[in-house]
């Protein structure tokens, strides 16, 4: 059955990489079920810390702010998609012709509306800022044999990475997931999720 999210966030009708916006985070996203015992129907809530959660008892689910992908069927999609680059990538490319398409396809990956938008705009700003490399290492690896990431990873990372992050919220690192683009274990968050 399905959890269901107290205060949702809205679904964002204008592209947060078009305006100037603070991208400092910090805090931990936390997962308070009305009724643990029932652990059905939930809020997400910012917290200071770990410790405070845990004092609210609330479950982290990621290091950082909440933000429009922290749900737990977010969390889920994430869970259930280890590459993530690749079925995103083909969402952006049906992008170029129609936001609904790309946005219906990230949807179909298992996002909520308000994740697969701004999935969808950091594919829109990915493109228009990264658009050479990530052509010219369209079949290359996600890392380098040295571990580090290609340039079109690279360029996503420094040019759209830091506005996902704060809107979006949930990452696969913050998340403590591991994925297809291999990470330094040290920048992996130590979370457990026994709590869905």
């Amino acid at each position: 059955m399905a959890k269901k999210l107290l205060n949702p966030y809205p679904v964002p009708q204008e592209d947060p990489y078009q305006h100037h916006i603070n991208t400092t985070r910090s805090g931990v996203c936390g997962v308070k079920y009305k009724d643990d015992s029932k652990r059905y129907a939930y809020e997400l809530i910012t917290y200071k810390s770990t410790q405070d959660a845990n004092i609210a008892g609330a479950h982290v689910t990621h290091s950082g702010d909440c933000g429009l992908c922290s749900t737990l069927e977010d969390l889920a999609a994430y869970m259930r998609n280890f590459d993530m680059t690749s079925p995103v990538r083909s969402c952006g490319l049906k992008g170029t012709v129609s936001q609904k398409w790309a946005l219906n396809c990230l949807e179909a990956l298992g996002l909520t509306t308000p994740c697969a938008k701004i999935w969808f705009y950091n594919t829109r700003n990915t493109r228009k800022e990264c658009l050479l490399p990530c052509i010219k290492d369209i079949n290359k690896p996600y890392n380098l044999p040295d571990g580090s990431l290609n340039t079109c990873l690279e360029c996503d990372e420094t040019k759209s990475g830091p506005v996902f992050k704060k809107v979006a919220a949930r990452t696969r690192r913050d998340s403590g997931l591991e994925s297809a683009i291999h990470r330094p274990p040290d920048s992996i968050s130590h979370i457990t999720h026994y709590y869905y």
